[in-house]
């Protein structure tokens, strides 16, 4: 058990006076133990890790209408809950359509502004990611290359760079922290801006 009570409560109060580097902190700190925890409502892995994201970027940006708490961990965890049942009762909504309208649906067009919408959404994604890939070092691109890309196995990693697989799964690890802190503080930037 980690014992992060001093700590977290003193980055809670930086992250009310808007401590951009405190939110990060928060999140490498609690995210394996949110990820663990989101799982018990939902099997969608990447919901919960949306959710996630999400329930960081409310905490910055309603920085300032936290309340005060002794215990972040509950707090981040119940807060994720919440969000996880928000998203799934919203899901439910959008998936529970009657028979016409899945019919009607089938022969819907989108438009050429939704379209648009659509593409600068992806643009949008695309720019993050390459902006967070820029602050990797070179070889925690290509430890990511190897795996995710080129779909190679932990042990091919190892002997491709010539270290332990042990190593390999913890250059990876590593690689995979800086990258989604890169990204959760590029989001909280553009919030931040707007």
């Amino acid at each position: 058990m980690k014992n992060f009570k001093t700590t977290d409560t003193n980055l809670w109060a930086k992250l009310k006076n808007g401590d951009l580097e405190a939110v990060g902190s928060l999140y490498d700190m609690y995210i394996d133990d949110l990820f663990v925890y989101g799982v018990q409502f939902t099997s969608d892995k990447s919901r919960v890790m949306d959710c996630i994201h999400d329930l960081f970027l409310n905490l910055y940006k309603y920085r300032k209408k936290l309340s005060e708490t002794q215990n972040v961990k509950y707090y981040l965890m119940r807060s994720l809950k919440n969000e996880i049942l928000k998203s799934t009762k919203t899901n439910i909504l959008l998936n529970s359509t009657s028979l016409d309208e899945k019919k009607e649906s089938k022969h819907f067009d989108a438009s050429f502004e939704e379209h648009l919408i659509e593409d600068e959404i992806l643009n949008d994604k695309v720019f993050k990611l390459q902006n967070a890939l820029k602050l990797l070092t070179p070889k925690q691109r290509h430890i990511l290359l190897l795996r995710y890309n080129q779909d190679k196995e932990y042990d091919e990693i190892a002997s491709i760079l010539e270290v332990s697989v042990e190593t390999s799964r913890t250059l990876i690890y590593r690689a995979i922290k800086k990258l989604r802190k890169a990204l959760l503080t590029l989001i909280l930037v553009f919030f931040n801006f707007f």
